[in-house]
């Protein structure tokens, strides 16, 4: 003969607000759906930060990248990097990070397939702003 239904008792103590309490299963179910909650709001802040700061970089790169012979120009004159730096910041209006990335970037990713990629990539950065945006503006 089997048993048609079991019992068992569980003592279901957990800290709530830094205090031991003793809760019932729905209360934690709550706190570990508010948590996970808590958990993606804050992960998405963070992506959405680290992908605000790429569309900057990425939006100084289209303005280098469409007019390339006068950026390579107003390099070249520079004496030097500061010069450089400031000289494509009043000319181009940058900030001073786009003219930083400007910089650092190697003359090899100015070719065409190199200008695509970074198109490609700040469409799909924007796109994922977009996404991040609302999804913290209307949590689920």
């Amino acid at each position: 003969h089997t048993q048609m239904q079991s019992s068992f008792f569980v003592n279901m103590l957990a800290l709530v607000a830094g205090q031991p309490r003793v809760i019932s299963l729905k209360e934690m179910l709550q706190y570990y759906i508010d948590f996970r909650q808590e958990v993606i709001i804050r992960r998405s802040r963070f992506e959405l930060k680290v992908a605000k700061a790429r569309a900057h970089i990425l939006e100084g790169l289209k303005i280098a990248l469409d007019d390339i012979d006068r950026v390579i120009a107003t390099i070249r004159k520079a004496e030097t990097v500061e010069t450089a730096r400031r000289n494509l910041m009043t000319d181009f209006s940058l900030t001073q990070l786009q003219a930083q990335a400007i910089l650092d970037m190697q003359l090899r990713r100015l070719a065409n397939l190199e200008r695509r990629k970074i198109l490609d990539e700040y469409a799909e950065v924007v796109k994922n702003i977009a996404y991040l945006e609302d999804l913290l503006a209307n949590p689920r």
